[in-house]
């Protein structure tokens, strides 16, 4: 958990608070990259480089918080969890992980990082077998199994 880009929410840490950290790491970055690129933007920018700002992480996080935050949000643990996953992935993605390598750090972390966030270890279970979770970070068992893990990482 050394190195990471965007922080994972603590325990102690009040969700508004970290959600406020969060927005506000992401929108430096934003303004920092802004600042790069409009320096050298040209007038008619092609259609790639046009996408490929696009494909920006700090962009889906600042989305997905709105998206938690939005009065009309049907599901806020959903929300939470698409939030805490995006995280998840993007710190990791830095680290250059590859798929294949199963990595228990990695499963200690999402399980802790969703469990900060309050999601329920019977959540986390469905959550960390199913493939929304990076095969890196997926547990390779039953819902049953996935509890005990879960639990025991995050006491």
């Amino acid at each position: 958990m050394n190195s990471m880009k965007y922080p994972f929410k603590t325990k102690k840490q009040d969700i508004k608070k970290y959600l406020f950290e969060l927005k506000e790491s992401c929108i430096i970055e934003h303004e920092d990259n802004w600042f790069k690129e409009k320096s050298h933007t040209k007038l008619y920018p092609n259609l790639e480089e046009a996408k490929s700002k696009v494909s920006k992480p700090y962009y889906w996080i600042l989305n997905a918080i709105d998206k938690y935050e939005d009065k009309e949000c049907e599901n806020l643990e959903v929300a939470l969890i698409e939030l805490g996953q995006l995280v998840f992935k993007t710190n990791y993605y830095l680290k250059k992980l590859t798929s294949e390598t199963e990595n228990i750090e990695a499963k200690k972390d999402l399980a802790c990082l969703l469990s900060n966030l309050d999601i329920s270890v019977d959540v986390i279970a469905d959550q960390m077998i199913s493939m929304d979770t990076p095969k890196y970070a997926r547990l390779d068992c039953d819902k049953e199994e996935a509890i005990k893990h879960i639990s025991a990482w995050t006491k």
